[in-house]
């Protein structure tokens, strides 16, 4: 065991699925007035708002983020006739659970698909960082969904893990054994959740949306998915980092006017 190390491998592992809970920001009206969502998930109750009454839109927040973070998309998307579901990820805000992985996240989504009715296709998703894996992995194994809005996308899971085990101080033999343990212990192959691999199997409409300077998400990683992904769209902006692309007008425009078009 690294002497750098604080925690051993199993510790890391279950750190890394485990979001901490910030404190949450106060409700902008428009989710503060919409209808309570919630379906049973795989690790508990997964919960959400709900407010318009056209075709469903899904936002998917990042990491330890939370539905405020895409309320920016909301009002151009009901002006357009669409109705949207925000959801809080599973271990997220009022969503159950302690730990999530990118594939209970994308089970849950299955979940929620289906309670609402066997032939349920959401017209688009908006997913951002993590949120965008999710959408993506949930796509490969059924959900449906018409198109896809994918902002500050991350491409191979396993990256992500490793920087992770860096930081906390393991060695490069600790770090197998974490990803190791997150198979084994946690059901969860890292190294096989890869989204350019993914895109390949996706014949869905796709915007990619990412800023030059992005310092969690490169923007080299949204390239590599979108030039795999048959048709993609991509859509560059300049010193607008990981997050603060969600509030910017022009990115809230081109997602918005992407995801209310008809097939």
């Amino acid at each position: 065991m690294s002497t750098l190390s604080r925690r051993t491998p199993e510790q890391v592992a279950q750190a890394f699925l485990t979001p901490r809970s910030p404190e949450r920001p106060a409700l902008p009206t428009w989710l503060a007035e919409a209808r309570h969502f919630e379906a049973d998930g795989p690790i508990g109750k997964v919960a959400g708002r709900l407010l318009g009454e056209g075709p469903c839109v899904i936002l998917l927040h990042g990491w330890e983020g939370s539905p405020t973070d895409l309320a920016g998309f909301v009002p151009p998307l009901l002006a357009a006739g669409l109705s949207v579901l925000a959801l809080d990820l599973p271990a997220h805000g009022a969503s159950e659970g302690e730990r999530v992985s990118i594939p209970l996240a994308a089970q849950a989504l299955l979940e929620v698909q289906s309670s609402l009715g066997p032939q349920h296709i959401f017209h688009a998703g908006i997913g951002h960082s993590l949120g965008a894996a999710i959408l993506v992995h949930a796509m490969t194994t059924g959900f449906r969904v018409e198109r896809v809005a994918l902002i500050a996308a991350p491409a191979h899971a396993v990256d992500y893990a490793r920087d992770y085990c860096e930081r906390d101080g393991l060695d490069a033999a600790e770090t197998e054994e974490m990803l190791d343990l997150m198979h084994s212990r946690f059901g969860v192959d890292v190294r096989a959740i890869s989204m350019p691999a993914q895109a390949a199997t996706l014949p869905q409409p796709a915007l990619f949306v990412h800023s030059d300077n992005d310092r969690v998400v490169p923007v080299a990683d949204s390239l590599l998915t979108a030039s795999a992904w048959r048709g993609a769209q991509h859509m560059v902006v300049e010193g607008l980092g990981h997050a603060r692309l969600l509030r910017h007008a022009e990115v809230i425009d081109r997602v918005a006017r992407f995801v209310s078009a008809h097939p």
